[in-house]
């Protein structure tokens, strides 16, 4: 069972972040939102890639990150949420 993050009670303290769940024997971390989305054409292969917001970072240099969509597989409802109020930007050619 996942609890609430909690603002950090002492000022000028920095608290880590959370730690990862395990899903399917698979350390995951949480995303709080989808950002942004776009085509990485490398290597003649096109990938579609999401840049989200990581739930515990705010505010450090790990709070977003660009990942691919099969690192989403149990985001289905965060991926839909976005492209649904984004439909123009870049997104899946087939379901998660």
């Amino acid at each position: 069972m996942l609890e609430p993050a909690t603002p950090n009670p002492i000022p000028d303290c920095i608290q880590p972040p959370p730690p990862p769940i395990t899903v399917d024997d698979e350390l995951e971390f949480k995303i709080s939102e989808i950002l942004d989305s776009k085509i990485d054409n490398c290597c003649c292969a096109f990938k579609l890639l999401y840049l989200v917001c990581w739930t515990g970072y705010e505010g450090t240099d790990e709070e977003t990150s660009w990942i691919f969509t099969s690192e989403l597989r149990h985001a289905s409802q965060l991926v839909g949420d976005f492209h649904s109020e984004y439909p123009a930007k870049s997104g899946p050619l087939s379901n998660l």
